[in-house]
């Protein structure tokens, strides 16, 4: 992530300097993974105290996002295969 040394001096600051960095990095992955409306839409269940539709929602995303990373293996796992019938075809 770039850091390769810490802004303040003693365990205890380097220890919440870090826990500091390790959150932001934590969120981005958060962020990166569901996308800002649903995170929105996490907040709101949250701050009501229902979360029955989000989960649902974080569900449904998921799914969608393994039939996504399904369907792109199998065009890799396509791809291999077509490369190697080209290969002994040139043979």
């Amino acid at each position: 992530m770039g850091w390769d040394h810490f802004l303040v001096r003693g365990k205890e600051k380097v220890l919440g300097e870090n826990a500091l960095i390790l959150f932001t990095y934590n969120f981005r992955r958060l962020l990166n993974l569901i996308g800002i409306t649903l995170f929105k839409k996490l907040c709101l269940a949250i701050k009501n105290k229902d979360l029955t539709q989000i989960r649902k929602d974080i569900e449904e995303y998921i799914l969608v996002f393994g039939l996504y990373i399904a369907y792109f293996l199998q065009i890799i796992l396509f791809l291999q295969i077509y490369r190697k019938k080209i290969r002994y075809l040139k043979s």
